[in-house]
């Protein structure tokens, strides 16, 4: 047996033996020391980049959601796949291969288009019915959607609720939410969260057309929003139809005018903690007022 002067061997003669490298002191000064470093090392970054301590925080907050939903629903039914992980509720059985199979098709394309790889499983949680969806967010029961994503989590609304005739199958691939909501998880982990709703939406909606066909027009008699207010207050916008129409056609022009590479930069520049205005300087060369300017131009 080794006594604890044993253990704090100490290197060359002179040295107290109870200064030695594996000393419970020592190892706390060690841990405090780099603590103190790191925190240093953060704020020299946050100066860079004003966004980065946030992403962190919100990085941590978002697999503490994953977790919190898979114990949710840790008694609920699960099918695996190779990339996702259906949880579902007696009485979907009937559709839950074919939303996991929709949605293991989607991946491939939606990480193509925006240049993206993940490893990790991702959750897909199917509530049977509006109600139960909008409960587990807090949501008003009149409230409306087939499928949101949200910290990490796929939610969607059971095709059995809302597909009532024609070929289930080929409805939901053309109709449903799996390549809109999974564009919206990539955003999110390309960014660590950084990003204004107005751009991911637009995002999603641009891979969703690429994918299934499926498309919002915008034309100028139309009412345009603000970009202050797109970025503010977008699910509180009267018209939401419009907002959603605004967020595509941004984005189009994005890429019309500054070609197919534009998205990954920016998404990239955004994941490092830019603001986006300056995301948007280093990627185009002006900033978002900048951008809303030409985008007003070549609606008119």
């Amino acid at each position: 047996m080794f006594d604890m002067e044993q253990i704090c061997v100490a290197q060359g003669g002179g040295v107290d033996m109870k200064e030695g490298f594996f000393c419970p002191k020592r190892m706390i000064r060690l841990l405090v020391n780099g603590v103190i470093i790191g925190l240093l090392f953060l704020l020299v970054l946050s100066i860079k980049y004003p966004n980065l301590p946030k992403m962190m925080v919100y990085k941590v907050f978002r697999e503490y959601v994953r977790f919190s939903m898979t114990w949710k629903t840790r008694h609920w039914q699960e099918l695996a796949g190779n990339r996702f992980v259906l949880r579902f509720q007696p009485g979907d059985e009937n559709v839950a291969r074919m939303v996991l199979d929709t949605a293991e098709e989607a991946l491939e394309p939606v990480n193509r288009f925006l240049k993206f790889n993940n490893e990790e499983k991702i959750p897909i949680i199917i509530y049977p019915d509006t109600l139960s969806l909008n409960r587990s967010f807090g949501w008003a029961a009149n409230e409306r959607a087939m499928g949101v994503y949200w910290a990490g989590v796929i939610r969607i609304l059971s095709p059995n609720y809302w597909i009532k005739e024609g070929d289930m199958t080929e409805r939901f691939k053309s109709e449903g939410p799996m390549s809109h909501e999974y564009a919206h998880f990539v955003v999110d982990y390309i960014t660590g969260g950084n990003y204004p709703r107005w751009l991911t939406e637009g995002i999603a909606q641009r891979v969703e057309r690429s994918i299934t066909g499926f498309e919002m027009e915008l034309n100028g008699t139309q009412e345009i929003y603000p970009l202050s207010e797109m970025d503010k207050d977008f699910d509180l916008l009267p018209n939401q139809s419009a907002a959603y129409r605004q967020s595509l056609a941004m984005v189009d022009f994005l890429v019309s005018k500054y070609g197919e590479d534009i998205l990954y930069r920016l998404l990239q520049e955004l994941g490092k903690g830019e603001t986006i205005d300056r995301a948007f300087e280093k990627s185009i060369g002006v900033d978002v007022k900048g951008f809303e300017i030409q985008f007003c131009r070549s609606l008119s």
